[in-house]
């Protein structure tokens, strides 16, 4: 079985990656956060995800050949389009390059890259049954409780994985949730 890492910004995202590969099969002992090991908060940032991008880059390709292992990382786009943050996690492994608009991971490494724009909340909104949502507007609901906001990520993620990507997403879905169907297919989840 596939071991996955996620890479991510804060705990929102981490619950809604980790439901969404367990209702794909996969067992929470292989999934793990890669800055929270021990199952604390994660309270990471734009700065920190570009600062350890190269490092998990680096750690993959070191065992991709010895383990079946994944990677996933998610980033907000903050005022940039997908492509921009992509970038610069590209100019973070090798800025050259990275600004040559190479990606630096390989066709072959299970290595997907989500930017959900404008956060994670747009997806959210969407998936539950929002059609209308726009990735320039903030659906983040400040007055949900932990709790409630567990179940949300959770409920998505859920919705996402058992109804939604099965049908395939609809025209007028968010195009950075596109791009993350796309990038799903590199973790090669379904061999």
């Amino acid at each position: 079985m596939t071991k996955v890492t996620i890479l991510c910004e804060d705990i929102d995202q981490e619950r809604f990656i980790r439901q969404y590969l367990t209702i794909r099969g996969l067992s929470s002992e292989d999934i793990t956060c890669f800055s929270n090991p021990k199952g604390l908060k994660v309270k990471n940032n734009n700065a920190s995800i570009l600062k350890y991008y190269p490092k998990i880059l680096k750690d993959y390709r070191r065992i991709k050949n010895y383990q079946d292992i994944a990677v996933i990382v998610m980033i907000d786009p903050d005022h940039k389009t997908v492509y921009e943050r992509i970038r610069s996690l590209n100019m973070a492994v090798n800025k050259e390059e990275g600004e040559r608009n190479k990606d630096m991971r390989l066709p072959n490494e299970k290595i997907a890259i989500f930017v959900p724009a404008r956060n994670i909340e747009t997806w959210f909104y969407y998936i539950n049954g929002n059609q209308d949502c726009h990735e320039q507007d903030d659906y983040k609901n400040k007055t949900l409780n932990t709790t409630e906001r567990i179940t949300l990520a959770q409920a998505s993620a859920i919705k996402l994985a058992s109804d939604i990507c099965p049908q395939g997403l609809d025209e007028n879905a968010p195009y950075s949730l596109h791009h993350a169907c796309n990038e799903l297919q590199r973790l090669q989840l379904d061999k």
